[in-house]
């Protein structure tokens, strides 16, 4: 069970949402005219630059603290902790992630609409950034700091190039959402066969081909993760969905996790195990 519990990290993210539905919370499209007056329901596009800018500039705000306080808990573990230590406080971790995603459907499911409102977004933003921390800090103890360090490295590059090229690009890439979301399950089944085989064989999976695999195809999944959820927020006029002015904290948490799974991928992909 210690083995598996960092290299088959359940990749999350929020739901979503397909062409043409206006109900889901966080994405609107950018044909409908909102109501005179409510800027906040308006897609970024059709918004006054201003408006916009500052929506931008609020998304990478808060994302910026969400990964300096992720990473930061992260390398302190990663350097404080022992494996040993890891196997004997799982209880922590699966409080940590599960407690995560409980959090994340639960919103999604019964109060979507608390994430446009202060302070409860604020609020939730802080509770899942500390359990996601801990989540990927205890999958950082299992692999050398070097490899830690080259797997950030290699994140923040990629995310930078990215993000440039999802804003300079003239390809739409917010059509291809509900494939992102089939590649998504398809990439959870296979982690979740490779742990039932792992756990019915008693033959760890980690650093064979098979999981080489999984990561590699985690990482090519988040990489067009980052690309999509970056347009939808810097929006555009020919841009087939794009996030409301509100819905900033949805915007955010998206970024987020695609930043850390990716991470968490390239992790296992080149880390090497202590």
């Amino acid at each position: 069970m210690y083995q598996n519990s960092s290299q088959q990290y359940p990749p999350q993210h929020p739901q979503q949402y397909q062409p043409g539905q206006m109900a889901a919370p966080g994405i609107v499209m950018g044909t409908p005219v909102p109501e005179a007056g409510d800027i906040g329901k308006m897609p970024v596009s059709q918004v006054p630059p201003e408006v916009r800018n500052g929506f931008v500039r609020k998304v990478y705000s808060l994302l910026s603290v969400q990964l300096m306080v992720t990473f930061g808990i992260a390398l302190y573990m990663n350097t404080q902790l022992t494996p040993l230590w890891v196997a004997k406080h799982l209880g922590i971790y699966y409080m940590a992630s599960f407690g995560t995603l409980a959090m994340m459907l639960g919103v999604s499911c019964c109060c979507a609409d608390a994430l446009r409102n202060f302070p409860f977004n604020y609020a939730f933003l802080a509770a899942l950034t500390i359990g996601m921390s801990i989540t990927v800090g205890f999958a950082t103890v299992l692999y050398t700091t070097d490899s830690v360090l080259l797997a950030l490295g290699t994140t923040a590059g990629v995310f930078l190039v990215l993000t440039a090229y999802a804003c300079l690009t003239t390809t739409d890439f917010t059509g291809i959402g509900p494939y992102l979301f089939a590649g998504l399950i398809a990439l959870m089944m296979f982690g979740f066969v490779i742990s039932i085989f792992s756990w019915l064989t008693g033959t760890p999976m980690v650093g064979s081909m098979v999981h080489k695999l999984y990561a590699g195809c985690g990482v090519l999944l988040f990489v067009f993760y980052i690309i999509y959820d970056t347009q939808l927020i810097v929006g555009g006029e020919h841009k087939k969905q794009q996030f409301a002015v509100d819905d900033y904290v949805f915007a955010t948490i998206e970024l987020y996790l695609d930043v850390i799974n990716l991470f968490v991928f390239l992790l296992e992909l080149m880390g090497d195990r202590r």
